[in-house]
């Protein structure tokens, strides 16, 4: 079953929160790691379990490439299975 943009949104926030990312709207141009200090093995873990929440899988490349919260919710969002 497809998840429609909506749920995607809630389910993407949700983990963000679970990462201390809240709320969304005052830090969502913030870069994850020089903004938010994030490391990279914590911000491989957040697109993880992002990636596992809404049963999909980014190319390493490409979950490399995300910077911001913005950025993740974005291509989550347009992302097809």
């Amino acid at each position: 079953m497809k998840a429609n943009n909506y749920t995607k949104l809630k389910t993407i926030i949700e983990v963000m929160g679970k990462y201390g990312i809240t709320p969304i709207s005052k830090v969502k141009r913030s870069d994850f790691m020089e903004d938010m200090g994030f490391d990279r093995v914590f911000l491989d873990g957040l697109i993880f379990d992002v990636e596992d929440a809404l049963h999909l899988e980014l190319t390493e490349e490409m979950a490399h490439s995300l910077r911001s919260p913005e950025e993740l919710i974005r291509h989550m969002i347009q992302h097809q299975n």
